[in-house]
């Protein structure tokens, strides 16, 4: 079992701690983005931001593209596998930042494991980042 820890700052003050479960199927996500992490109303677990969090297991000579808006940025995880990110490969435990619009078109020629996160670069920290001890 491995897991991933990720920080997505909330916007809005005052949340309750809550816990969230949903299991999904290698099927779900294989050759496609299944967004398992959104704002309230989207799929997947909700957030108290706008950011996603999605997932895609992409089989040999499977592609995908994502596309980030202006002000908006994030992080693609490659955990396990090789994907090329407009022709850059890149493989297991490697990553890749975006910061601002962008559009990304995925492709492999083995299988690839892949989390990306999409967020706004652009937010009013609330609580222990804003300060607010």
């Amino acid at each position: 079992m491995r897991f991933i820890q990720f920080w997505i700052l909330p916007s809005e003050r005052g949340l309750r701690t809550r816990v969230q479960q949903r299991q999904y199927t290698l099927a779900d996500r294989t050759d496609r983005w299944l967004q398992i992490m959104g704002p309230p109303g989207t799929d997947g677990l909700d957030l108290s931001q706008d950011a996603r969090a999605l997932v895609a297991h992409l089989t040999d000579g499977g592609r995908l593209e994502h596309s980030f808006g202006p002000g908006r940025g994030g992080y693609l995880y490659v955990i396990d596998g090789r994907v090329a990110i407009n022709g850059d490969e890149i493989r297991t435990g490697d990553a890749a930042k975006v910061s601002g619009a962008a559009d990304l078109e995925l492709t492999t020629d083995l299988a690839a494991e892949l989390i990306l996160v999409d967020v706004p670069l652009q937010f009013d920290p609330v609580g222990v980042w804003a300060g607010e001890w």
